[in-house]
């Protein structure tokens, strides 16, 4: 479960965050501040018994703990993970080539109506 709050930053902190975000570094600045907390709430030298740091472990749990989604796929073999990405490189092909033939699309009638 995820809960919204607003909270206040001094203009500095704000646009480092912003930067940080914009440098791909972070996905938002949501991420940014919950990484901030991780840090101050779990020790960032402090590893668990399963040799992860303790906010890793935490999402990692929280994760398990979700029901798995209707249409999720399972991978449980290595085989199963190249069909993935077997049919993941498919799809790519597929609208690479979309964006090709609408270009080309585009590009032709352009020309026409000049």
């Amino acid at each position: 479960m995820t809960i919204t709050i607003n909270i206040s930053m001094p203009e500095k902190l704000y646009k480092t965050a912003k930067k940080l975000v914009q440098e791909g570094k972070y996905h938002s600045i949501s991420e940014v501040v919950r990484a901030g907390l991780r840090r101050v709430i779990y020790d960032a030298d402090k590893i668990t018994e399963n040799g992860f740091t303790g906010w890793f472990e935490d999402a990692v749990l929280e994760s398990a703990a979700e029901p798995v989604k209707k249409n999720a796929e399972v991978w449980e073999t290595a085989e199963d993970i190249d069909k993935y990405f077997k049919k993941l490189h498919k799809k790519i092909v597929k609208k690479k080539q979309e964006k090709h033939d609408q270009d080309r699309t585009d590009w032709q009638i352009q020309s026409a109506v000049r």
